[in-house]
């Protein structure tokens, strides 16, 4: 089943043209500079506090680390940090 999940995401991708955030449910990250970040596609928020963000998506968690941090504001999929950002990783 997971194959053919894959296939089928492969085939929407390359033939349909689709955009690989949207097919897969990826995390779709936009940094401006070293003082804004912009989050599409997380599904919660584990942990926050001024010097981290640490946000649960779908392939895994995200951890966004600096000084001063602070959501600007958050939907259901959205959401706007803003601070001195030091590093993004993966967990």
């Amino acid at each position: 089943m997971r194959k053919l999940r894959s296939v089928l995401a492969g085939y929407m991708t390359e033939n349909l043209k689709m955009p690989k955030d949207l097919v897969y449910g990826d995390a779709l990250i936009s940094i401006t500079g070293r003082h804004e970040l912009y989050i599409e596609n997380y599904r919660s928020i584990i942990e926050y506090s001024n010097t981290q963000v640490k946000l649960q998506t779908k392939n895994g968690k995200l951890l966004i680390i600096g000084k001063q941090l602070q959501i600007v504001y958050y939907t259901s999929d959205e959401m706007k940090i803003i601070g001195y950002l030091s590093e993004i990783k993966y967990e």
